[in-house]
């Protein structure tokens, strides 16, 4: 067993995740095990996990739990496990050849100490990923050798590609995984650091391929994705409680500012995706779930 695993959560798309396999197994460091954590896909994944049976486990979680509950479920079997890291990643993640070597010689200039490291995700076409941009910390100009080896600190990032030492899940906990999809990645990373700093590794370098370079925008999303973004608007909400007055005032302005934008541009079901939105604040007055501790 190595120091570090591989976690892959999937979902019905085993092409991509074949291919994310694919470049893992061409890593220039392949110190790390790889586990693929299946939301019971229906598309013959276990099938091509058998497959690659020689380099990667496999867990099937029984139901679809979503990314957050997939990534609650890796990262509660790393731990069990016994490993030091784990390196969370989507399927449609394709790193770089030399991504987790760079997030590894990054971890030893830290010396292990951090709350998590990220990758810098681009999209196909090699432009910065708008999904998965995040934000620098107010004192970033003040870490100036971490600056100089083009580690970025920032307040989160996202699970598409992001070490995290199994010391700090022992201290915060596992994802909500009652958050199923959106911004259970925002608020995990973010409550790994009351352990330490995190940093995005401009050095290591992930693509994410999304169908397209797009956020997740209620007056845009084609309407086949409508109602799922009810969990965008209820999981923000929870997270805005979580900074008092002023996150929920701002939760509020957002949601009002994107209720008038959907009434302005939407190209269609107007009415759907203002009731999804604010089904997803109504539902986030009543959501309190428990965090898990190991």
């Amino acid at each position: 067993m190595k120091d570090t695993v591989a976690i892959i959560v999937t979902y019905n798309r085993k092409e991509l995740l074949e291919e994310c396999i694919h470049a893992l197994v061409a890593q220039t460091n392949r110190d790390f095990d790889i586990c693929i954590i299946d939301n019971k896909s229906t598309d013959g994944t276990e099938q091509l996990a058998r497959e690659w049976k020689a380099v990667a486990s496999y867990k099937n979680t029984g139901r679809n739990l979503g990314g957050a509950g997939g990534f609650a479920f890796g990262i509660r079997y790393a731990a069990k496990k016994g490993y030091s890291y784990c390196w969370l990643m989507d399927d449609d993640t394709v790193p770089e050849v030399d991504a987790f070597e760079s997030l590894m010689r990054k971890a030893k200039r830290l010396d292990g100490k951090f709350a998590f490291l990220g990758s810098m995700v681009h999209w196909t076409d090699g432009s910065p990923c708008i999904m998965n941009m995040t934000d620098t910390t107010k004192d970033w100009y003040m870490q100036g050798s971490m600056m100089r080896d083009k580690l970025v600190p920032v307040h989160h990032c996202s699970f598409v590609s992001v070490l995290i030492p199994i010391s700090a899940v022992r201290e915060v906990g596992l994802p909500i995984w009652q958050f199923f999809l959106y911004g259970d990645d925002c608020e995990y990373t973010n409550r790994l650091r009351k352990t330490g700093a995190g940093y995005m590794d401009l050095d290591s370098i992930v693509i994410h391929k999304m169908a397209s370079n797009a956020g997740t925008d209620l007056a845009f999303i084609p309407k086949e994705k409508i109602s799922r973004c009810f969990y965008d608007s209820r999981n923000r909400f929870y997270i805005a409680k979580q900074n008092g007055l002023k996150g929920i005032l701002s939760y509020f302005y957002y949601q009002s500012a994107f209720a008038i934008r959907i009434i302005r541009k939407a190209p269609d079901k107007k009415c759907k995706r203002l009731f999804v939105l604010w089904k997803g604040t109504f539902l986030g007055l009543f959501f309190h779930p428990e965090i898990e501790m190991l």
